[in-house]
Protein backbone atom coordinates (compact mmCIF):
# COMPACT_ATOMS: atom_id res chain seq x y z
CA UNK A 1 0.00 0.00 0.00
CA UNK A 2 2.01 3.25 -1.22
CA UNK A 3 0.72 5.86 1.20
CA UNK A 4 1.78 9.87 1.19
CA UNK A 5 1.58 11.95 4.75
CA UNK A 6 0.26 15.11 4.57
CA UNK A 7 0.75 17.21 7.40
CA UNK A 8 2.73 20.61 8.44
CA UNK A 9 4.39 19.06 11.53
CA UNK A 10 7.54 16.66 11.29
CA UNK A 11 6.97 15.29 14.31
CA UNK A 12 3.75 13.70 13.58
CA UNK A 13 4.87 12.56 9.76
CA UNK A 14 7.83 10.94 12.05
CA UNK A 15 5.67 9.28 13.79
CA UNK A 16 3.29 7.82 11.51
CA UNK A 17 6.55 6.59 9.50
CA UNK A 18 7.91 4.44 12.84
CA UNK A 19 4.42 2.80 13.25
CA UNK A 20 4.16 1.51 9.48
CA UNK A 21 7.85 0.67 10.03
CA UNK A 22 7.92 -3.50 9.09
CA UNK A 23 4.37 -3.30 7.21
CA UNK A 24 3.13 -3.72 3.90
CA UNK A 25 3.07 0.19 4.26
CA UNK A 26 5.23 2.08 1.86
CA UNK A 27 5.47 5.83 2.19
CA UNK A 28 6.26 7.72 -0.74
CA UNK A 29 5.66 11.10 -0.28
CA UNK A 30 5.73 13.47 2.72
CA UNK A 31 4.29 16.79 2.28
CA UNK A 32 3.48 19.81 4.73
CA UNK A 33 1.50 21.42 2.36
CA UNK A 34 -1.72 21.44 -0.08
CA UNK A 35 0.52 22.63 -2.90
CA UNK A 36 3.20 20.22 -2.08
CA UNK A 37 1.17 17.08 -2.25
CA UNK A 38 -0.86 18.02 -4.95
CA UNK A 39 2.41 18.23 -6.58
CA UNK A 40 3.36 14.78 -5.00
CA UNK A 41 0.12 13.17 -6.71
CA UNK A 42 1.01 14.42 -10.13
CA UNK A 43 4.44 12.97 -9.80
CA UNK A 44 2.71 9.70 -8.53
CA UNK A 45 -0.90 8.65 -7.43
CA UNK A 46 -0.46 6.94 -3.93
CA UNK A 47 -3.47 4.26 -2.55
CA UNK A 48 -4.32 6.37 0.41
CA UNK A 49 -3.21 10.08 2.31
CA UNK A 50 -3.45 10.92 5.50
CA UNK A 51 -4.43 14.18 5.48
CA UNK A 52 -4.89 17.11 8.02
CA UNK A 53 -7.20 19.71 8.54
CA UNK A 54 -5.26 22.55 9.55
CA UNK A 55 -2.08 23.48 6.69
CA UNK A 56 -0.47 26.23 6.23
CA UNK A 57 -2.08 27.16 2.09
CA UNK A 58 -5.15 25.81 2.72
CA UNK A 59 -7.55 23.64 4.89
CA UNK A 60 -7.56 19.79 4.30
CA UNK A 61 -11.29 19.49 4.08
CA UNK A 62 -11.09 22.21 1.31
CA UNK A 63 -8.32 20.14 -0.35
CA UNK A 64 -10.88 16.73 -1.10
CA UNK A 65 -12.25 18.28 -3.76
CA UNK A 66 -8.74 18.72 -5.23
CA UNK A 67 -7.38 15.66 -4.62
CA UNK A 68 -10.14 13.41 -6.00
CA UNK A 69 -10.66 15.99 -9.46
CA UNK A 70 -6.02 14.48 -9.31
CA UNK A 71 -7.40 10.75 -8.74
CA UNK A 72 -11.12 9.84 -7.94
CA UNK A 73 -9.69 6.58 -6.67
CA UNK A 74 -7.42 7.97 -3.90
CA UNK A 75 -8.17 7.38 -0.47
CA UNK A 76 -8.42 9.66 1.61
CA UNK A 77 -8.12 9.85 5.85
CA UNK A 78 -8.83 12.59 7.77
CA UNK A 79 -5.59 12.44 10.43
CA UNK A 80 -6.28 15.40 12.43
CA UNK A 81 -6.41 17.01 15.95
CA UNK A 82 -10.21 17.57 15.75
CA UNK A 83 -12.20 15.67 18.13
CA UNK A 84 -13.95 12.97 15.70
CA UNK A 85 -17.44 13.79 16.70
CA UNK A 86 -16.88 17.30 15.98
CA UNK A 87 -15.72 16.57 12.28
CA UNK A 88 -15.57 13.33 11.67
CA UNK A 89 -19.04 13.07 9.45
CA UNK A 90 -18.69 16.51 7.69
CA UNK A 91 -14.97 15.31 6.50
CA UNK A 92 -16.72 11.89 4.77
CA UNK A 93 -19.81 14.09 3.39
CA UNK A 94 -17.19 16.29 1.98
CA UNK A 95 -15.95 13.23 0.06
CA UNK A 96 -12.99 11.75 2.93
CA UNK A 97 -12.80 8.31 3.13
CA UNK A 98 -12.21 8.38 6.68
CA UNK A 99 -11.79 10.29 9.81
CA UNK A 100 -8.92 9.76 12.89
CA UNK A 101 -7.76 11.60 15.69
CA UNK A 102 -4.31 12.13 16.35
CA UNK A 103 -4.67 9.97 19.66
CA UNK A 104 -5.74 7.16 18.01
CA UNK A 105 -3.65 3.80 18.97
CA UNK A 106 -1.31 2.59 16.44
CA UNK A 107 -3.75 -0.28 15.81
CA UNK A 108 -6.67 1.66 15.70
CA UNK A 109 -4.58 3.15 12.56
CA UNK A 110 -3.71 0.19 10.80
CA UNK A 111 -7.31 -1.08 11.16
CA UNK A 112 -8.73 2.52 9.63
CA UNK A 113 -6.40 2.57 6.57
CA UNK A 114 -6.67 -1.18 5.94
CA UNK A 115 -10.71 -0.91 5.77
CA UNK A 116 -10.56 2.41 3.97
CA UNK A 117 -8.02 0.34 1.29
CA UNK A 118 -10.36 -2.18 1.07
CA UNK A 119 -13.11 0.49 -0.30
CA UNK A 120 -14.79 0.85 3.00
CA UNK A 121 -15.57 3.71 5.24
CA UNK A 122 -13.77 4.57 8.67
CA UNK A 123 -15.06 6.36 11.98
CA UNK A 124 -14.42 5.55 15.59
CA UNK A 125 -16.37 3.23 17.17
CA UNK A 126 -17.67 5.43 19.57
CA UNK A 127 -19.02 7.79 17.68
CA UNK A 128 -21.23 5.52 15.69
CA UNK A 129 -22.35 4.14 18.38
CA UNK A 130 -23.46 7.80 19.65
CA UNK A 131 -25.07 8.72 16.60
CA UNK A 132 -26.97 4.82 16.54
CA UNK A 133 -28.25 5.55 20.24
CA UNK A 134 -29.31 9.38 19.50
CA UNK A 135 -30.85 8.38 16.38
CA UNK A 136 -30.40 11.85 15.04
CA UNK A 137 -29.11 12.88 12.30
CA UNK A 138 -25.27 14.37 12.13
CA UNK A 139 -25.15 17.29 10.20
CA UNK A 140 -29.14 18.78 11.65
CA UNK A 141 -27.68 18.04 14.83
CA UNK A 142 -25.90 21.54 15.65
CA UNK A 143 -26.70 24.96 13.78
CA UNK A 144 -23.07 24.67 12.38
CA UNK A 145 -23.57 21.30 10.61
CA UNK A 146 -26.66 22.95 8.28
CA UNK A 147 -24.10 24.88 6.89
CA UNK A 148 -22.85 23.73 3.52
CA UNK A 149 -19.29 22.82 3.00
CA UNK A 150 -18.09 26.20 1.61
CA UNK A 151 -19.88 27.75 4.74
CA UNK A 152 -18.18 25.76 6.84
CA UNK A 153 -14.81 26.31 5.58
CA UNK A 154 -15.45 30.09 5.23
CA UNK A 155 -16.59 29.93 9.04
CA UNK A 156 -13.29 28.14 10.12
CA UNK A 157 -11.24 30.74 8.25
CA UNK A 158 -13.47 33.26 9.70
CA UNK A 159 -12.81 31.62 13.46
CA UNK A 160 -9.02 32.06 12.93
CA UNK A 161 -9.41 35.51 12.41
CA UNK A 162 -8.40 36.01 8.84
CA UNK A 163 -9.93 39.18 7.20
CA UNK A 164 -12.35 38.91 3.58
CA UNK A 165 -9.54 39.40 1.70
CA UNK A 166 -7.49 36.59 3.19
CA UNK A 167 -10.08 34.15 3.08
CA UNK A 168 -10.73 34.68 -0.51
CA UNK A 169 -7.23 34.47 -1.32
CA UNK A 170 -7.20 31.27 0.36
CA UNK A 171 -10.30 30.09 -1.67
CA UNK A 172 -9.64 31.41 -4.70
CA UNK A 173 -13.18 33.17 -4.56
CA UNK A 174 -13.69 37.03 -5.34
CA UNK A 175 -14.55 39.07 -1.87
CA UNK A 176 -17.93 39.73 -2.53
CA UNK A 177 -18.37 35.83 -2.82
CA UNK A 178 -17.12 35.79 0.55
CA UNK A 179 -18.80 38.52 1.84
CA UNK A 180 -21.88 36.54 1.25
CA UNK A 181 -21.14 33.11 2.69
CA UNK A 182 -20.42 35.33 6.00
CA UNK A 183 -23.73 36.71 5.34
CA UNK A 184 -25.42 33.38 4.80
CA UNK A 185 -23.81 31.85 7.86
CA UNK A 186 -24.60 34.24 10.06
CA UNK A 187 -28.31 34.37 8.92
CA UNK A 188 -28.23 30.07 9.42
CA UNK A 189 -26.35 30.55 13.19
CA UNK A 190 -28.74 33.67 13.53
CA UNK A 191 -24.96 35.70 14.87
CA UNK A 192 -24.47 39.26 13.98
CA UNK A 193 -21.30 40.11 13.77
CA UNK A 194 -17.39 38.76 13.06
CA UNK A 195 -16.80 38.53 17.12
CA UNK A 196 -19.89 35.87 17.79
CA UNK A 197 -18.74 34.25 14.89
CA UNK A 198 -15.25 33.56 16.07
CA UNK A 199 -17.02 33.17 20.11
CA UNK A 200 -18.68 30.37 18.20
CA UNK A 201 -16.22 28.83 16.28
CA UNK A 202 -13.90 28.76 19.75
CA UNK A 203 -17.44 27.37 21.56
CA UNK A 204 -17.85 24.37 19.56
CA UNK A 205 -14.01 23.67 18.91
CA UNK A 206 -14.43 24.10 15.31
CA UNK A 207 -10.84 25.61 15.21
Amino acid sequence: MKIIIADDHKVVREGLKKIFINSDVEIIGEAASISELLTMIDNEIPDLITLDISLPDKSGLDAIKDIKIKSKDVKILMFSIYPDEKFGHRALAMGADGYLSKNAEPNEIFSAINKIYKGGKYLKQEVLEDLLLSGTDPLNSLPHEKLSDREFEVLRLIGHGYKLTVIAEQLNLSVNTVASYKSRIQEKLNLNSTAALIKYTLENQLI
